[in-house]
């Protein structure tokens, strides 16, 4: 621990950041997508300050960093702050063993004990690959949800039906109270409103995405997020009707592929896929409670949280 310093992330770390990202996950990441994330989602209100934590050595090189996005979320009928824990990364340098030692460790300790003392009642969450999982069970970090799903729907065209796609903007004021009547479904999960859809998806400076209401009778009853990839088409995020919620989605699925014979991947969590009778295939993903400190306990946060792709911002 006397070899690094651990603190906050200032505005001047950005560039040294994105040149550590590309160093650790050998893609690049501008300095817009990195403000994008860490800073323009502070306007969504959930909390003005910044989480995120760098380690830098001796030498004053930055070579650790565990992100944090904090955005509103719905818990019980009432708001929380849903902490994603993101972008842990240590410069394969100064990594090495499995004790309390380890930067890793470190880092996300310091993380979490952070965001335990000024959001008590915040929901931790986060989406790592398999190896850095297991690093984080280790630390007794990390507890694993489940391993998240895709479920893939073919784009086979079916008769009349009484559901309606169309395209949706951004703004439209409908969003916001489409959001206010369905979020009592939903026990535990980001806040799906007009200015969430926005940040996430309108303003994304990485991927272009387009919004799909779906109607019944002339009333906007949910959306999809989508966007092309390769030879299909992912369904990134979705509200979907209360009920018939697996028609309405076999239904825009089937409007966003008529421009050509595409198949549709999403992703939505076990108590979801049991709800709409959908199978899924295993992802390299794992869905993981912050588990140190945590409020809300792994069995009861897998059987509450609701995610999609969205969630993870790598789609």
């Amino acid at each position: 621990m006397s070899d690094y310093r651990i603190r906050v992330c200032e505005s001047d770390d950005e560039a040294a950041l994105c040149a550590l990202f590309e160093r650790v996950f050998g893609q690049p990441r501008s300095l817009e997508a990195w403000r994008w994330k860490f800073e323009r989602s502070r306007d969504l209100g959930a909390s003005s300050e910044p989480h995120s934590l760098l380690a830098s050595s001796a030498a004053g090189e930055i070579v650790g960093h565990a992100g944090a996005v904090v955005l509103p979320g719905w818990f019980r009928g009432r708001p929380i702050p849903m902490v994603q824990v993101c972008d842990v990364m240590v410069h394969p340098e100064h990594r090495g063993g499995l004790g309390e030692g380890n930067l890793f460790t470190l880092l996300l300790r310091a993380l979490l004990d952070r965001i335990s003392e000024r959001m008590p009642s915040s929901f931790r969450y986060g989406f790592p690959g398999q190896r850095p999982y297991l690093l984080g069970e280790r630390a007794k970090v990390y507890e694993r949800m489940e391993i998240a799903e895709a479920i893939d729907l073919s784009p086979e065209a079916g008769g009349r039906s009484i559901w309606r796609a169309s395209p949706l903007d951004w703004q439209d004021p409908r969003l916001d109270r489409l959001w206010a009547r369905r979020r009592g479904r939903f026990d535990l999960g980001v806040v799906r409103d007009r200015a969430y859809l926005d940040w996430r998806y309108a303003r994304n400076p990485s991927h272009v995405y387009h919004l799909t209401g779906i109607g019944l009778l002339g009333r906007l009853v949910g959306w999809v997020v989508s966007r092309p990839d390769g030879d299909r088409d992912l369904l990134v995020d979705l509200l979907l009707p209360a009920h018939g919620a697996g028609q309405a989605l076999t239904a825009v699925a089937a409007e966003i592929a008529s421009a050509g014979s595409r198949a549709a991947t999403l992703w939505l969590p076990e108590s979801w896929r049991a709800k709409l009778r959908l199978s899924g295939r295993e992802t390299p993903v794992v869905t993981a409670l912050m588990s140190r400190k945590s409020p809300i306990g792994t069995a009861e946060a897998k059987r509450m949280l609701y995610y999609t792709m969205g969630d993870v911002d790598i789609f």
